[in-house]
């Protein structure tokens, strides 16, 4: 080739190469939202073989003392075995948004010292990360930001990445919610509708929702880089009055105790009656009552990953599942979760 058609063919390869996106680099992982940790042998088979490369733990809520109105710890996280090896390991800390009413500039240090004396155990070269989840408001965006700053600032911090939670609304009214000062956003892709709503509906993951909430391009647009996290979990909700009063979570009433016990008329969308007054695994159920029983299907978990993975611009995203539950795993196989989560490279 003589030596002008040699460089004409450089710049060709290199127009035509630079065409391609570059593949991302996934780091697939699991949250673990249970108080205690017991190393359960199911949920470690699962870590390994996904492979996870991270495991965010959920080391304390923060909340407020019912008579001082003091923020304090609670559901502190406990640990009867050691955690995994092979994984990095993420602290994370929920922060309720009622914490915010009362300025307390002492908060980001007790939670920083809380944090670093539940890592002590842990070499400092696997904690990479802390992550914060506060479901803040514009109207307590400043004091939540300020929060940030503050922690940002405290030795355990410094030399860690900070990342935050993001939910579908404040990613539609970026403006108004304001954007968190933290290196990196987490986008739950869960809890997206009204969970208080009587009816036949799925507050946990609705494809229409999501859509509504995250239009064309608000997930590319966000000012952060974004990791996903993905739902894992069900629940059913209890309603009163004929169905239309929620009150509460039922944590450990499952379809089977809904379609098997006799107790329940089924009707559509998975609404069920209560026939007559009864009590059922601790709970005590009134006639009239009404039970919704909310799911993640397969076909929808794997939906709503193709359609943020289309608007996602971070190049390295992290792909969490929540959350890390022998129970809950046993209706997700392992090669489904593969799928899903390289759906993003």
């Amino acid at each position: 080739m003589k030596p002008h058609y040699f460089i004409i063919g450089i710049l060709w390869w290199g127009a035509v190469s630079c065409g391609h996106k570059a593949p991302r680099v996934i780091t697939p992982a699991f949250y673990y939202w249970k108080q205690t940790w017991s190393g359960n042998p199911e949920e470690q088979s699962y870590l390994k073989n996904l492979p996870a490369r991270r495991l965010y733990v959920k080391l304390f809520d923060v909340t407020t003392n019912e008579i001082t109105q003091a923020p304090v710890p609670v559901a502190v996280f406990r640990q009867k075995a050691p955690l995994p090896e092979q994984v990095d390991i993420v602290p994370v800390v929920f922060l309720m948004n009622e914490v915010w009413a009362h300025a307390d500039t002492t908060l980001a240090g007790k939670v920083s010292r809380l944090i670093q004396e539940l890592c002590d155990s842990l070499p400092s070269s696997r904690i990479p990360e802390v992550q914060l989840d506060c479901d803040w408001t514009q109207t307590t965006r400043d004091a939540y930001f300020s929060f940030i700053r503050q922690i940002r600032q405290t030795p355990f911090f410094r030399r860690r990445r900070l990342s935050v939670t993001i939910r579908m609304y404040q990613v539609k009214y970026a403006v108004r919610t304001g954007i968190p000062p933290a290196d990196r956003g987490l986008l739950m892709c869960y809890n997206m509708g009204d969970l208080r709503q009587a009816g036949a509906h799925n507050s946990i993951l609705d494809l229409g929702t999501m859509e509504a909430y995250l239009g064309k391009n608000r997930v590319a647009g966000y000012p952060l880089p974004l990791d996903v996290a993905l739902p894992l979990f069900e629940w059913s909700v209890l309603f009163h009055n004929n169905g239309t009063a929620y009150a509460g979570i039922l944590r450990n009433i499952g379809t089977t105790e809904l379609q098997d016990t006799g107790v329940f008329t089924p009707g559509k969308e998975r609404l069920y009656t209560v026939r007559q007054d009864t009590s059922l695994n601790g709970y005590t159920l009134k006639k009239g009552n009404v039970i919704r029983r909310e799911t993640i299907e397969l076909s929808t978990l794997e939906s709503s990953a193709r359609l943020v993975a289309e608007q996602l611009s971070t190049k390295d995203p992290v792909v969490i599942f929540y959350h890390l539950d022998a129970m809950t795993l046993q209706k997700y196989p392992l090669n489904e979760l593969q799928k899903i989560y390289h759906l993003f490279d």
